[in-house]
């Protein structure tokens, strides 16, 4: 599984019973804190890896640095990032690091799967049961983070969610016979589910007030104030995605924002669906039932 599918990260199958999943994610900034931003970014990489129903081995440091700024900022990124990965049973075993205007974090991951077990995009089938893991809305407030609008304590929670592993939620997925799995991430939660709805050749219908969401974050939606990825989301998805009844645009928007580090998007037998929630209550407590997969041409009809 490479570039011919829209995975989460790539597979590369050793023998019968070991493949090797790799994947690569780093980017600038979405919190103030050093430490809490190298943690961020490496639960971020490291969900694709979890995505594919893979456990992290090793991973590489990926930085970009001001040589101009103090370097203990560098080592708490570094900590951050390392604490993550070791919490997740991985070593970092290297890196690269270049001068760059802006700061830039991330790994890149190796880690193993049994081919049998892979999660992917197109295995979603008709009759199973939607679960997201955690809220939307971490990319609209970190917009309003870098505008000042808003401090850190004042989105905590967001924050240590976005650092919080998706490690246990890959495990109760494999538990429970879940086989499609993505993480929402900078897609969206649409656009992430309209690429597995895609590979799958399914459509989904999604229940808008059952989505888990920071309240926070509709304050600043009806403002007027989101990430300019909200709307290249919203534009990519024009056609594909369907209204039923009246619905809160407030809500709607949450479905496209840009997430960092997200929940993942679980489809689950009819049949387990309690189990998988049972499993997840200690695990990912704001996990939800948020739709469902459908017969039908690749779309979502939000109701």
């Amino acid at each position: 599984m490479g570039l011919d599918t829209p995975d989460d990260a790539a597979v590369y199958q050793l023998n019968s019973q070991h493949a090797l999943v790799q994947t690569v994610d780093f980017f600038t900034p979405i919190v103030n804190d050093p430490f809490l931003f190298g943690q961020i970014a490496a639960a971020n990489a490291l969900s694709d890896i979890y995505a594919m129903g893979g456990r992290p081995l090793v991973a590489l440091n990926i930085v970009a640095f001001p040589c101009k700024l103090d370097f203990s900022i560098l080592r708490e990124i570094l900590r951050g990032g390392k604490e993550k990965v070791e919490e997740a049973g991985a070593y970092i075993i290297g890196g690269h690091t270049v001068d760059d205007d802006e700061p830039k974090y991330g790994l890149a991951i190796t880690g193993l799967v049994n081919p049998d077990e892979v999660t992917s995009l197109d295995k979603a089938k008709p009759g199973e049961v939607l679960i997201l893991t955690k809220p939307l809305g971490i990319g609209i407030l970190a917009t309003a983070l870098k505008a000042d609008l808003v401090t850190e304590k004042d989105i905590e929670e967001a924050i240590l969610n976005a650092a919080y592993l998706n490690k246990g939620a890959a495990e109760v997925a494999l538990k429970v016979g879940a086989k499609a799995v993505t993480d929402i991430t900078g897609f969206g939660f649409l656009g992430h589910l309209f690429e597995m709805l895609k590979a799958s050749n399914v459509a989904a219908e999604i229940e808008l007030e059952k989505v888990p969401i920071y309240e926070k974050a509709l304050e600043f939606v009806e403002m007027g104030i989101m990430p300019a990825g909200l709307h290249n989301n919203r534009g990519f998805l024009e056609g594909k995605v369907h209204l039923g009844g009246k619905l809160q645009q407030v809500l709607l928007d949450m479905l496209y924002d840009p997430e960092t580090s997200g929940g993942l998007l679980i489809s689950v037998p009819e049949n387990r669906v309690d189990e998988a929630l049972s499993l997840l209550k200690d695990e990912s407590p704001c996990a939800s039932v948020v739709g469902k997969i459908v017969e039908g041409t690749p779309s979502v009809r939000v109701i």
